[in-house]
């Protein structure tokens, strides 16, 4: 039986071609911009610490946002905050006007009339909701927003803090509004006891100056995590790019250079095959 001349060809050659031309593909498509590891295969352990970057990036994505949420409440608070200290300083200066025993008998109810003005400001400070539509004073548990893993941030008071039990001397507190009420009335109390009544609320008011001032402390506070944080994912999220880039992205010159070397080869080993092809059976024969 006569058997085919290609029984004697060397199948190493043509195994080698195929396994230059798979190579050859390979770096064709690093240099087209294809991922360095786009398939676990290519390098498990890469693969699975750019798969872990990735979820880093996802979460510090979020973080981020947070922060930006975080850092427009901080804002809103702050402004509101600042609207109400300055109006208990004017409540205050009003008061004191009051209290000279210099004014004319219509003056208390233009000043008492300022006062339940203030009052009203303060509500509409109190009352207002933040950009996502929720109340920028809360009630109830304080809102904690998230800024990384174990990391969270309150960005803005509660309004019982704000609002509730302010000291007004003597062990006793107040609310804020009650404060404003009482000071009103203490203006256009020309009564005896009207002179004790605005030296009371003297001390009032500044038991709610003390406390949007505390609350003003704390705010700087909030706003310098905020701030804190913020660079601290800006650093995390350079680092984390350059390290996936490191692992997933092809060095191009690199795979130009393996590139030719590997046409070079294939086409040396295409002319050794071909040399081996033109030999006749007689040729292995002998």
């Amino acid at each position: 039986m006569v058997q085919s001349v290609n029984r004697y060809r060397a199948p190493a050659e043509v195994t080698q071609q195929v396994r230059i031309s798979r190579a050859i593909a390979d770096q064709q498509a690093l240099v087209g911009g294809e991922s360095r590891i786009a398939r676990p295969s290519n390098d498990p352990k890469a693969w699975l610490e750019a798969a872990n970057i990735s979820r880093f990036q996802s979460d510090e994505a979020a973080w981020t946002n947070n922060l930006g949420r975080a850092d427009t409440r901080a804002n809103q608070a702050e402004a509101s905050l600042n609207t109400i200290v300055s109006g208990l300083i004017r409540t205050r200066e009003l008061l004191l006007s009051a209290n000279t025993g210099t004014i004319s008998p219509t003056d208390p109810q233009v000043l008492a009339l300022e006062v339940n003005g203030i009052a009203n400001d303060f509500t509409d400070a109190l009352g207002q909701r933040d950009n996502f539509g929720g109340q920028l004073f809360g009630t109830g548990q304080v809102i904690r927003v998230p800024m990384g893993d174990t990391r969270f941030v309150i960005a803005a008071p509660n309004l019982e803090e704000v609002h509730d039990n302010i000291d007004v001397g003597g062990g006793a507190t107040k609310t804020l509004s009650e404060i404003m009420s009482d000071t009103a009335a203490a203006i256009t109390n020309n009564t005896p006891t009207g002179q004790a009544a605005r030296d009371a609320q003297l001390t009032a008011l500044d038991g709610a100056i003390d406390r949007m001032t505390q609350l003003l402390t704390r705010q700087g506070v909030v706003k310098g995590s905020i701030e804190s944080a913020r660079e601290e994912l800006q650093q995390s999220e350079l680092s984390l790019a350059s390290r996936k880039s490191e692992l997933v992205d092809a060095n191009v010159a690199e795979a130009l250079t393996r590139l030719q070397t590997l046409l070079t080869n294939l086409q040396a080993t295409q002319a050794v095959y071909a040399k081996i092809s033109q030999q006749s059976l007689l040729d292995y024969l002998r």
